[in-house]
């Protein structure tokens, strides 16, 4: 007889058998296939897509498509990028996703309601770490949180009287900084100590000044001066989603701007404080550089590049000048990031090991690694100090610091999580660098590139070295400078397409011929206008600097050269006009899926930039603008040209005509002036036309009062009011008034845009609804649509479109 274990497993494996004649899919043999009852089983629903997912994703053995596999899938990969150390690269995300929503909030959130839930979600992570469970959850919205707790404890920080209105004070203060300007002018920024006859509780902290004539020794950091100024509150954004000027000020505590009415006088303050002190002593260094390199090169082109690549300082660079580094897309070697701080620390860190390794003794007995990556660390503190310390040198800088430990530890530096670790850094004590493009093109290039190397350093074939010596030495050197070169090629390519769309969305322009000028203008930068640069700083203080510099001069003139041909082979300047926020985040999207998705999930990158195809095909230019202060609009005419009222060459009229999509060259003839409106001394009356179809060149002629069969297109009659007397009148008989007067309530004008109505959007953009009738309904996009420390006040409820 059988014992009871082996009874026990003969049951066990009947019961084994009978189950898996009826379990689908049970079996190795394919015997539970056969002797299923087909009368038992549910029809499987069929169709073209169905089947295809069926046999593209097949199921597990009991499982159904996609309920576990797929989803097994992605936790592997996700798992296998944070065993790569990816983990801070999503933390930085979560973070970052906190500050963006904080400043997209309606109304200014409690801080201590927000410091208190933080430190509560903080001690729930903490709990659920430990328990092994939700953890992942209430990390990321513990880091979500903290990003909106940084930006609103930095608001409450930074937060400084702002002027409401425009006053005319005596200012006495000391200079911060004074700044060379166009048209000769000096912009100071002055701390103010008094502003009469201003209380001390409604006095900016900092206010900005423009007066005539070049910085004297009299404005010099640190100097204690008095002047009567005429003061407004900042600027305001001339046009929505444009820069908007009052936020910068904010955060700079910056609250009033004007011009002063004559000279600066010196004035006794006391002691000068500690802060302004240092920062006097290095602006006196900056200073004292800047002179010996005019000295050598003088104030031409070459000399205002190289003061600006070396103390930051661009104002004696010439305008056209800027202009074809920006349209030849060399716009980037202006602002001192990456590329200057790696070749000026890397210069730094070879030649110092190079002459320890001299000796063979230091060499095999001291860490030399260290010593020359201290000395580069140093040159590279030095170099943050006289370039002015802006958003992009701050991220190479922390950058440059994890390279050189990365290199002191034996670990590999140029990582995403050193990347995370840069921007963690500066957010959390700027976190309204977020918003600034430089910190948004700076980071998207670092991000773009580091994953590209990564990607190819994955998949790049290693060479035999007796391969390459095989070769000799000829070819060897031949295949290293196309390999460099192709490098220059490569690094630009991706830039500028990380780049692209954040440059254009903020400047409403591309340079198509990047690549190509990037690949021949590079090379002189990376060979000789940054190492002479390092190396006339070096003999700077021997006075052995002009041969450097002059090398560095004659490179920065063929530079200059190169973007000036650019910029004449480049259609219309490389203007394409704005371009829809949704669409720029949906292609910021389609990178960031494409640099940090994981293995394999990569191709999703083809969903936001199919939806951002979709976006942009679909935007609609506005068809009129109006300032904030009611004196200047834009708008579109029946040929379909926007038009503009300020003169050509005004700041209010290059900004509207530039997101039109203007050239520089055909902003002249856009100029809507008096003899082209029905004017007097009291108003000018004007009519605007919507857009017609999707070419607004090819727009109908319109008129009020079209014959029968005519191809018409609506037309609004608009009235300039900048006489009170001609209120009464027009409010009767146009459709819409403009003034920086205050309109009676009683004015029949459908729409109407005066003093107290502006004072609650800031400047507007209008479009006009040609399918509503004539006049065409107004749809608004006004500038402000919350009340924030940063904006006006604003009252809540404003409603965005007529009815």
């Amino acid at each position: 007889m059988p014992t009871g274990r082996q009874a026990g497993s003969g049951r066990g494996a009947d019961r084994g058998q009978g189950d898996s004649a009826s379990v689908p899919g049970a079996g190795r043999d394919g015997a539970a296939v056969r002797n299923r009852d087909p009368a038992r089983e549910q029809p499987r629903p069929s169709s073209l897509l169905a089947d295809f997912l069926r046999a593209r994703f097949p199921a597990a053995p009991g499982k159904r498509p996609f309920e576990t596999t797929r989803r097994a899938a992605f936790a592997a990969a996700l798992q296998a990028d944070l065993d790569r150390g990816r983990g801070l690269v999503w933390a930085c995300l979560a973070f970052v996703f906190g500050i963006a929503v904080y400043f997209q909030l309606p109304r200014e959130p409690s801080l201590l309601a927000l410091l208190a839930t933080t430190a509560l979600l903080a001690v729930l992570f903490a709990r659920a770490h430990r328990s092994g469970r939700g953890a992942a959850g209430l990390l990321a919205l513990a880091l979500v949180l903290s990003g909106v707790t940084a930006s609103s404890l930095r608001t409450a920080i930074v937060s400084a009287p702002v002027l409401e209105r425009a006053r005319s004070v005596t200012l006495t203060g000391f200079v911060e900084l004074a700044e060379v300007r166009a048209g000769g002018r000096t912009r100071l920024t002055l701390r103010v100590v008094s502003a009469a006859p201003l209380r001390e509780g409604s006095r900016p902290k900092r206010v900005r000044v423009s007066l005539r004539g070049g910085a004297d020794s009299l404005l010099a950091t640190g100097s204690a001066v008095r002047l009567r100024a005429r003061l407004m509150p900042p600027a305001t954004a001339v046009m929505p989603g444009g820069y908007d000027y009052s936020f910068r000020a904010f955060f700079d505590g910056v609250g009033a701007s004007g011009f002063a009415f004559g000279d600066p006088e010196p004035a006794d303050l006391g002691a000068v404080p500690w802060d302004l002190k240092a920062m006097s002593a290095i602006d006196g260094l900056r200073r004292a550089i800047a002179e010996r390199i005019l000295q050598v090169l003088g104030s031409g082109v070459a000399g205002g590049l190289a003061v600006a690549l070396i103390v930051g300082d661009r104002s004696g660079i010439p305008p056209e000048v800027t202009e074809a580094l920006r349209t030849a897309g060399l716009a980037h070697i202006l602002a001192i990031s990456g590329l200057h701080m790696a070749l000026f620390s890397g210069a730094v860190f070879f030649a110092v090991r190079a002459v320890l390794a001299v000796s063979a003794r230091l060499s095999q007995e001291q860490p030399i690694d260290l010593w020359a990556a201290g000395g580069a660390l140093a040159a590279a503190t030095f170099y943050l100090a006289i370039s002015g310390g802006s958003i992009a040198t701050q991220r190479a800088y922390v950058m440059i610091a994890l390279v050189l430990a990365g290199r002191l530890l034996g670990r590999r530096a140029l990582t995403l999580r050193n990347a995370a670790l840069a921007a963690f850094l500066i957010l959390l004590a700027t976190p309204e660098a977020l918003l600034d493009p430089g910190f948004q093109m700076s980071f998207a290039a670092v991000v773009a590139l580091i994953a590209a190397y990564e990607e190819l350093t994955r998949r790049r074939r290693r060479t035999d070295p007796r391969e390459a010596a095989a070769n000799g030495l000829i070819l060897s050197a031949v295949s290293g400078v196309g390999l460099w070169l192709g490098a220059i090629l490569m690094t630009s390519l991706i830039a500028g397409a990380a780049t692209g769309a954040i440059g254009a969305y903020h400047f409403h322009r591309i340079a198509p011929l990047g690549p190509l000028i990037n690949l021949i203008a590079m090379p002189l930068v990376s060979v000789l206008v940054m190492p002479m640069a390092v190396l006339a700083l070096a003999l700077l203080p021997f006075g052995l600097e002009v041969l450097p510099l002059s090398v560095m001069g004659l490179a920065l003139e063929q530079v200059a050269g190169v973007s000036s041909w650019a910029q004449e082979a480049t259609p219309d300047e490389g203007v394409i006009g704005a371009l829809p926020l949704t669409a720029i985040l949906l292609v910021v999207a389609c990178g960031g899926v494409l640099c940090l998705a994981p293995a394999g999930y990569r191709r999703f990158s083809l969903v936001p930039l199919t939806l951002a195809g979709l976006s942009l095909t679909l935007h609609r230019p506005p068809d009129m603008f109006i300032s904030e202060t009611g004196t200047a609009i834009a708008l579109r005419t029946a040929e379909g040209k926007m038009m503009v009222t300020p003169r050509p060459a005004s700041f209010l009229a290059d900004v509207w005509l530039r997101a039109e999509g203007v050239s520089a060259k055909e902003r002249p003839n856009r100029h809507l002036s008096r003899r082209r409106m029905s004017c007097d001394e009291q108003a000018c009356i004007v009519e605007a036309y919507p857009a017609t179809g999707g070419n607004r060149a090819q727009a109908p002629p319109a008129t009020r009062n079209p014959t029968v069969g005519a191809p018409t297109t609506p037309a609004l009659t608009v009235s300039l009011v900048s006489d009170p007397s001609a209120l009464e009148q027009d409010c009767g008989r146009v459709d819409m008034i403009v003034t920086p007067l205050t309109a009676p309530v009683s004015c029949a004008a459908l729409y109407v845009f005066d003093a107290r109505h502006l004072a609650r959007t800031g400047a507007l953009a209008l479009y006009l609804d040609p399918r509503q009738g004539a006049p065409p309904r107004v749809t608004l996009r006004p500038s402000y649509t919350a009340i924030r420390p940063w904006t006006p006040n604003r009252p809540s409820g404003f409603q965005t479109a007529f009815q």
